[in-house]
């Protein structure tokens, strides 16, 4: 890996000069090890089927008994990554259910409501009696496109927990962990220097994190404590058990589950760029790091009717046939007609959704809508991250490598990584990488400049896009945050 640049070759950067204080980090031979790992694994991971089915199915085992939680099934690739879908069920927009029913009849398929009501109008689930398995259902998606229907598989639109290998790291050094006060000078001085630039107090951005949701450990040290925890936003840290035998269920809080935390570190990283953002948590992926697009879709929906200006989503799936998800498509066009009845054009919510970390050009959603802001990421060096997705799609791209972030306490998983990590109380720190870590900093920005500049959303996301250096398939290029 090459070294990090110095802190002199951004001294013109516009943006960074914009956010003070995030210049200042120091390198650490053991944490760059560590990170030189993760990314190493992103970018194999594509080429390694039998790692990747052998973790799904672990997840698979893990939700066995759990009628609670998102089910799911995969359609299996060589080369790539796996379709992620809910088993058993179709979606297809109301409109193309309502010109298809002779065709659904001959397939025996049966139109229900999705467990939205934001929804309702617009979509419906399709199911047949007796079941249909995965590539039935895929094979069944097609035929109807090739009939003119919008129709498509439920997807996963997962927190990409499943493609990094090992998920985080310990922020070490030789000696021991790091204290509070070895990572002050990384991150808290972040948050002081801006306050002592800015001349006048303006009114918080409220932002939306779509999510795993966030810990119910308190931190001491100051950070996320103004976010409001109720058991709707919680990430549960050990809600499944690492199988499905009474010793391994007896077992279940030994260990963080798969995607743990990754709510927490995402709203850390919002909140050391915009340390005054107003900040809702809106749990729609579990702690394994699997949701269903109906989900997401229904939470896009409430956030933003909720009045959050910017929207985060570091979560996403590929699609069959590379086709848009029906309930995210839907979601969208339901924010934007209820904004345009509600709210000035100016003032709409900025969607900011993670590429991915697939490592290819296919279209990663919702990242690809055009009505989002698609985030790829870089190595710290500015240059292109090779294990994140990237194509004429993204609309930006920031540091993604290494990223320094709020964690929670517990063990990680010996099934995901080469080491179980442990992160130790009171108030845990972590370094991870992937996409899910560029997103949040470019929502930190806007919201940042939305309440010291005085921007509309739209405003805030425009000069930001004109400060960056454009990279193709990239998109406009800015550095906030470091990495590693």
């Amino acid at each position: 890996m090459n070294s990090v640049p110095s802190d002199e070759q951004y001294v013109d950067d516009p943006l960074r000069s914009d956010l003070p204080g995030l210049a200042g980090y120091e390198r650490w031979a053991l944490l760059t090890a560590a990170v030189e790992r993760q990314v190493t694994g992103l970018a194999l991971l594509p080429y390694q089927p039998a790692v990747r089915h052998q973790l799904l199915q672990l997840l698979l085992d893990r939700r066995k008994g759990h009628d609670s939680v998102t089910q799911f099934d995969y359609l299996p690739a060589a080369v790539g990554f796996d379709a992620l879908l809910v088993p058993g069920q179709l979606l297809i927009t109301r409109e193309s259910y309502e010109r298809a029913q002779r065709y659904l009849h001959a397939l025996n398929l049966v139109g229900e409501d999705v467990n939205c009501r934001h929804l309702q109008r617009f979509v419906k689930r399709l199911t047949r009696p007796g079941g249909i398995s995965a590539q039935e259902l895929a094979d069944t998606a097609s035929n109807l496109r090739m009939q003119g229907f919008s129709a498509s598989l439920t997807n996963i639109t997962a927190t990409a927990g499943v493609h990094k290998h090992p998920p985080s790291s310990p922020v070490t050094k030789p000696g021991g962990r790091l204290t509070r006060a070895d990572v002050r000078h990384v991150v808290e001085r972040r948050s002081s220097a801006m306050r002592r630039r800015q001349e006048a107090q303006g009114t918080p951005a409220k932002v939306a994190i779509i999510d795993t949701g966030i810990t119910d450990q308190r931190r001491t040290d100051g950070w996320l404590q103004s976010i409001d925890r109720n058991e709707s936003n919680i990430d549960h840290l050990h809600q499944f058990p690492l199988g499905n035998t009474p010793e391994a269920r007896a077992q279940r809080d030994q260990y963080l589950d798969f995607d743990a935390g990754h709510g927490t570190f995402v709203a850390g990283i919002v909140q050391q760029i915009a340390p005054d953002a107003d900040i809702t948590v809106y749990r729609a992926v579990d702690s394994d790091g699997i949701g269903n697009e109906v989900d997401v879709a229904c939470a896009m929906i409430q956030a933003v009717r909720d009045g959050n200006q910017i929207v985060n989503l570091s979560l996403g799936c590929q699609t069959q046939d590379d086709f848009p998800p029906i309930a995210i498509q839907a979601a969208l066009d339901v924010i934007r007609d209820w904004e345009r009845t509600e709210k000035r054009e100016d003032q709409r919510a900025v969607i900011v959704a993670a590429a991915g970390n697939f490592g290819d050009t296919r279209p990663s959603w919702p990242a690809a809508f055009r009505d989002v802001v698609g985030v790829a990421a870089l190595a710290p060096d500015l240059h292109p991250a090779p294990w994140s997705s990237r194509g004429f799609w993204i609309t930006c791209s920031t540091v993604g490598q290494g990223i320094l972030s709020t964690f929670v306490v517990g063990t990680e998983a010996p099934e995901i990584g080469s080491a179980a990590y442990t992160f130790n109380r009171p108030n845990p720190w972590a370094v991870w990488s992937g996409t899910s870590f560029a997103a949040p900093q470019i929502t930190g920005v806007l919201a940042w400049r939305i309440q010291f500049r005085g921007a509309s959303p739209r405003q805030a996301l425009g000069t930001l896009l004109a400060e960056g250096n454009p990279i193709p398939d990239f998109g406009q290029a800015v550095h906030i945050l470091p990495g590693h």
